[in-house]
């Protein structure tokens, strides 16, 4: 029997295949080429005014404005007031009267003024033909008395612009007629009026001038009168007298002259007056 071939021999084992190579050692890529070069920002042209030398302000790195300064507490403040003196009511009547005022608010004050007789025989009687009367103060020394007012500024600041005052007065007075033997009738007056009154304020510094025009209603309708046939003075009425405040110019009575105004009880009065103001 014949003989089979031997079986073939084994495959020699197969090599281990290599170590992966070390990353440290591989070939590294080509370097990036730099970018190319940028051009310059332009500098921001100088504001207006500046020096074109001096670099440009820069306003981002400034912060919020700092707060305004605490204003320093004050103790007690003069407030705004004023000073004046009337010249022709005290040329034209004999009677001088000082204002004095003082603000309260932004467009409120208050004034008062008290009036000094200063001459006893004035021009406004002769006018009236009351020439031969003279006139005296019924109150304090030569001060007849004082008027008082609250002053409503129509420009919201005192002692500036038009102003709407509102008041009362109060004045005594003592009228009287003389000859050569003594006095021949006496007549006492107290003029209590409410007021309304429209003026303004000019300003020069501390300088003011001030005037006004006003209307008046006598609160004391003192009236005097003389009947029919009466032969003295002492013969006097306050009865029935049609709103007449007479005074007897001779000792028989048969002159005599009205004290009240042609428009009493209402009593049209002006000012015009110089003085200084501060605030």
């Amino acid at each position: 029997m014949a003989q089979e071939p031997p079986e073939p021999p084994p495959p020699p084992p197969a090599e281990p295949a290599p170590p992966p190579a070390d990353p440290a050692l591989a070939p590294s890529a080509a370097p990036a080429p730099p970018p190319p070069p940028t051009a310059p920002e332009p500098e921001p042209a100088p504001e207006a005014g500046q020096d074109p030398a001096l670099p440009p302000l820069d306003y981002s790195a400034a912060g919020p404005p700092p707060p305004p300064p605490e204003k320093p507490e004050r103790g007690f403040q003069m407030p705004p007031w004023s000073a004046r003196v009337d010249p022709f009511n005290w040329l034209l009547e004999g009677r001088l009267g000082l204002e004095l005022e003082v603000g309260l608010l932004d467009f409120l004050s208050i004034e008062v003024v008290p009036v000094f007789v200063a001459a006893e025989k004035p021009p406004t009687l002769n006018f009236r033909g009351s020439n031969d009367v003279l006139q005296k103060s019924g109150g304090l020394g030569p001060i007849s008395g004082a008027s008082v007012d609250l002053g409503f500024w129509l420009d919201g600041n005192v002692f500036r612009g038009y102003v709407i005052r509102a008041g009362i007065t109060n004045y005594g007075y003592e009228y009287r007629s003389e000859d050569d033997a003594g006095v021949i009738d006496q007549v006492d007056v107290t003029e209590r009026e409410a007021f309304f009154m429209f003026g303004s304020h000019s300003r020069w510094g501390a300088f003011t001038i001030s005037g006004g025009i006003g209307l008046g209603l006598h609160l004391k309708k003192q009236q005097r009168c003389f009947p029919k046939g009466a032969t003295s003075p002492g013969q006097a009425t306050t009865d029935q007298c049609d709103n007449q405040l007479l005074i007897a110019l001779d000792r028989g009575a048969s002159k005599v002259v009205d004290l009240n105004g042609p428009l009493f009880p209402a009593d049209l009065f002006g000012r015009f007056s110089l003085g200084v103001t501060f605030d």
